[in-house]
């Protein structure tokens, strides 16, 4: 064969892989939030219409398809917050924002990256995906967090590094919560924001504070 038609025979496995790879991200993450992660490879495989082996090929277990599947998803529920968050006026509605969107509507990726952490600590082979999704949470959250800063005023406590992941725990660990309890005695959006704005020391003198253009 000559050597054009191998590097574009190459090409076209190369591009016939990533696509296979990429559909089962996508039906992993459908799968694991409807059925988390018990879910089989074979649920998997049968939304992505790929084999089994496809996912030791590209992933190397099911454990690490799920924990990637969650990084991308608590990353994804970050970015997302954010844009809610863009036209709060005030430092309580832009912090309220956040949580009630983290705890609301993007609370499936949350809780998938809680289990995640958790799978991550029996599978230590696994921690530099967490690990490095911890981080980039915590920069995207100081600078965030910079932002607003320059906005309102408001001084902070302690670093704000500090200050970036001590948000991050506090809405973990309601995560964990809302997950583990019966909704009838768990927390509303209401009581989570009043548990992480504690969490965070944030005065109820700060939150009428305008956030400048």
């Amino acid at each position: 064969m000559p050597q054009a038609q191998r590097a574009a025979a190459q090409r076209a496995v190369r591009s016939s892989g990533k696509q296979t790879r990429l559909a089962l991200l996508r039906a992993a993450d459908e799968v694991f939030r409807e059925h988390g992660e018990r879910a089989s490879v074979a649920q998997i495989c049968e939304r992505a219409q790929t084999f089994p082996n496809q996912v030791t090929y590209y992933f190397g277990s099911k454990e690490q398809l799920f924990v990637e599947v969650a990084c991308a998803a608590v990353l994804r529920a970050g970015r997302h917050t954010e844009e809610a968050a863009a036209d709060a006026t005030t430092l309580g509605e832009y912090a309220g924002t956040l949580v009630r969107t983290l705890l609301g509507p993007e609370r499936d990726g949350v809780q998938l990256f809680t289990t995640a952490m958790v799978l991550v600590s029996r599978r230590q082979d696994l921690r530099s995906f967490t690990g490095d999704t911890l981080r980039l949470l915590h920069e995207r959250g100081e600078a965030a967090l910079h932002r607003t800063l320059t906005r309102t005023g408001w001084q902070l406590r302690t670093s704000i590094e500090v200050e970036a992941k001590a948000f991050w725990s506090a809405i973990f660990g309601v995560a964990v919560q809302m997950s583990a309890i019966a909704p009838d005695v768990g927390y509303s959006l209401a009581d989570s924001v009043a548990v992480v704005f504690a969490h965070l020391g944030i005065p109820d003198t700060m939150l009428d504070l305008p956030l400048s253009s």
